[in-house]
């Protein structure tokens, strides 16, 4: 079932839609998530918040995530610090990695860096994952509210999220302390902030 036939269908809220998408998603064969992931890479590094930033903090993906290696090593090429995320004391920090070495398993099996300084860069891109999006890139992400609170605190950072096509619907239930991302990217489309408002 797509994403909007539940949202019309049920009015029950984020947990429902959360489920059907990430069922959907974790059904995805490799060489699909692949190619995928590939063509969102492409656009993800031409885009002028990518080639501007000096620092880039991605996610690590998990469980088919749109793939996010690329981007890093592409970043890493391009000569930008990079860092990945990093829970601690129940908050979410990002920090510099120079290698994919560096990451271990840690929150809910997600890698994670051992070591590393803590990313406090003044000319970062955040890109960040979610469950599901809209066209006017609200975002539900996985319910614990670590992306919202993180970009509550650096708000000058530019942000921009990826996933594919079948994660965005036509209208999600947005709450008010929700952050959109500037851009969302899939492997289809790139939505932005000066033509979806």
């Amino acid at each position: 079932m797509e994403v909007s036939q539940i949202w019309g269908r049920n009015m029950e809220s984020k947990k429902d839609i959360r489920k059907c998408v990430l069922a959907k998603r974790s059904s995805m064969e490799e060489k699909e998530w692949e190619e995928k992931s590939h063509r969102i890479f492409e656009k993800v590094v031409s885009h002028p918040f990518f080639l501007k930033a000096s620092e880039i903090y991605c996610y690590v993906d998990y469980r088919r995530e749109a793939g996010t290696r690329e981007i890093i090593m592409a970043s890493w090429n391009a000569g930008k610090k990079v860092a990945v995320p990093k829970i601690e004391n129940g908050e979410m920090q990002f920090h510099y990695i120079s290698d994919f070495e560096a990451l271990k398993e840690g929150y809910f099996g997600i890698l994670e860096p051992q070591t590393g300084r803590r990313a406090e860069g003044e000319n970062a891109l955040v890109i960040l994952p979610g469950a599901v999006f809209d066209w006017k890139r609200n975002r539900i992400g996985y319910g614990k509210g670590f992306y919202d609170r993180y970009l509550s605190r650096h708000k000058n950072y530019d942000t921009l999220a990826i996933a594919f096509a079948f994660q965005v619907a036509s209208v999600i239930p947005a709450d008010a302390h929700d952050i959109r991302p500037k851009v969302l990217i899939t492997e289809e489309t790139i939505y932005e902030e000066c033509i979806t408002e």
